[in-house]
């Protein structure tokens, strides 16, 4: 995150609209971080950190899941399905996060759902505990429109899961997915690990360059010129953008059999150590070049960096996940991609670095195999390492509450030209998405989008489907108090929108929003929007109706 050390620290009152917010904190999808910019604002001096007077906390819980099973298609064959969840304690028995299912078996590569998540838990003894849980969500792919309708999933579990409480958790359970919209109804056993740990997130922006206490900030500067004794060791957390280019040999061909061109991708990257040197990572990225245009990939990795100087690494890592076939421009096979490569990191300042690196991906099914180059710019920063559920806000001296805010959305695409979508030029498109704002000062936020489509089948004979769209946007906000709890705000965004039926050419899309919302208590807050999207190349108009439900949070950092 952005290092607040230039902010303005505001005197605002409990009762001032921007800062009305509800009590229990979600901690966001880390890859929607990436977004965050290091940008100044107008005059200042210490970065506020967690004062001693605090009360003691607990810190939340959060899960790292994966799980495997396999769907019974319409046609008979079965569909291999990697889930990955990241799920976060609200309660000691309720779970909530985000999801993604993407086909790395069978005959379905380029199937890939994204959406929410739920999950009731009960020990039963201090190894065994019981949970069952839903997702709904929306995608598709290269299962069509007759077998995942107009793209809305659903997900039932019930399962049985042992805590070894230091190797992470292993599970089995039988899950049931439909999509109600289409043919899919299945139901299966499932295989399950999961890696819970704890975070010194904290519930709203007490602490933060934005609290509204001014005692608390000022004891929160005091503290920030001693480090305690008792100060949490950090882990190093890393959050890129990037671009890539997969360069295809002659050999290769696509689902057509016709010769397979190379492409660009561009995406996003979370990037969480261990240690000082072993590193887990999870990325996501999207093809916006030519026929290839709707592919997505999503990629988990383990790597080794070795220092090369004080400001200077190598990185090794392997990747593996599942891939999406671009509309059968890729011939991912199950969908399975596995590769490796090498990058040379280098810190242009404390937190800013440049990374260019190079490898190869290889579908383990399918006739895909490129040789990749590319470069990230990555915003580093440090975060409290916390191994235990009790602890001391003291361990936290020396750290920072950063601003920032999730919210959960819902957005309507309407027909702003005939030429809009594909095939189709009637039907509206419901999209489900995530995003995440930081807030720069009480006004200015910088905000990364994620969403996709759930609804939107066609009204045409030839029944083709929205489904499989996702778009991704990044942009500044504006947040502007009105009148008691009440505020306006407004958005410039771009990205990209790629797959299903919007015409939307090489999928660059822009997109502005503005509209009102409301503050319900301390941090949870309320918004409509209106706004406009439009594709750069391509005829892709809509006109936007939208809403959210936001959460207020700091995230401790250094």
């Amino acid at each position: 995150m952005p290092n607040p050390k230039s902010f303005t620290f505001l005197q605002a009152s409990k009762s001032d609209a921007a800062y009305q917010l509800s009590n229990r904190c979600l901690s966001p999808l880390a890859l929607a971080c990436l977004t965050v910019l290091s940008v100044n604002a107008t005059a200042q001096t210490v970065p506020p950190s967690i004062p001693p007077s605090t009360p003691n906390f607990t810190p939340t819980e959060l899960t790292v899941r994966s799980t495997y099973e396999q769907w019974k298609m319409p046609n008979g064959n079965n569909a291999g399905m990697l889930g990955l969840n990241f799920l976060v304690d609200v309660t000691p028995n309720l779970k909530l996060g985000a999801a993604t299912y993407g086909a790395v078996t069978g005959e379905y590569g380029g199937l890939t759902t994204f959406g929410l998540a739920g999950e009731l838990q009960q020990n039963l003894t201090d190894s065994w505990r019981v949970h069952g849980g839903v997702f709904v969500g929306g995608g598709g792919g290269a299962a069509g429109y007759n077998q995942t309708g107009n793209g809305f999933m659903f997900r039932a579990d019930a399962g049985l899961t042992y805590q070894t409480h230091q190797y992470g958790n292993f599970g089995l359970g039988v899950s049931w997915v439909t999509f109600p919209s289409g043919q899919v109804r299945s139901t299966q056993p499932y295989l399950m690990y999961e890696y819970p740990f704890y975070s010194g997130v904290q519930s709203g922006w007490s602490g933060t360059s934005l609290a509204s206490s001014s005692s608390s900030q000022t004891s929160a500067v005091s503290l920030a010129n001693t480090a305690s004794q008792s100060e949490a060791s950090s882990l190093r957390q890393e959050f890129s953008v990037g671009w890539s280019h997969n360069q295809v040999s002659n050999s290769v061909t696509n689902s057509q059999g016709a010769k397979q061109s190379s492409f660009d991708v561009a995406g996003v990257r979370w990037t969480s150590y261990l240690d000082q040197r072993w590193f887990l990572s999870i990325e996501a990225d999207g093809s916006y070049t030519g026929s290839t245009s709707g592919y997505t990939q999503i990629l988990g990795g383990v790597g080794y960096r070795f220092p090369l100087g004080s400001s200077t690494g190598l990185k090794i890592y392997g990747l593996a996940g599942p891939a999406g076939s671009g509309s059968g421009a890729v011939d991912t096979g199950g969908g399975l991609l596995v590769g490796g490569g090498l990058a040379i990191q280098q810190m242009l300042t404390d937190h800013w670095a440049i990374e260019v690196g190079a490898g190869g991906l290889k579908a383990t099914t399918g006739n895909f195999k490129a040789f990749t180059y590319g470069v990230n710019f990555t915003y580093a920063l440090n975060t409290p390492k916390i191994s235990h559920a009790t602890s001391s806000t003291n361990m936290l001296a020396g750290y920072q509450l950063d601003p920032l805010q999730l919210r959960v959305m819902n957005q309507t695409y309407f027909k702003a030209d005939d030429r809009w979508r594909n095939d189709d030029d009637l039907a509206s498109v419901n999209n489900l998405g995530l995003a995440i704002d930081y807030f720069v000062n009480k006004n200015l936020y910088l905000t990364g989008q994620g969403l996709v489509a759930y609804t939107g089948n066609s009204q045409t004979t030839n029944a083709v489907t929205a489904t499989s769209e996702f778009t991704g946007l990044l942009g500044p906000g504006w947040y502007q108090p009105i009148a008691s709890n009440w505020f306006a705000k407004a958005e410039a965004l771009m990205g990209a929108s790629v797959g299903g039926t919007m015409n939307t050419g090489n999928g660059v899309v822009w997109q502005v929003n503005a509209g009102v919302g409301y503050n319900f208590t301390e941090n949870l807050s309320f918004s409509v929007t209106g706004g406009r999207m439009q594709a750069f190349d391509g005829p892709f108009q809509t006109n936007i109706l939208g809403a959210s439900l936001g959460y207020r949070f700091g995230l401790p950092a250094k």
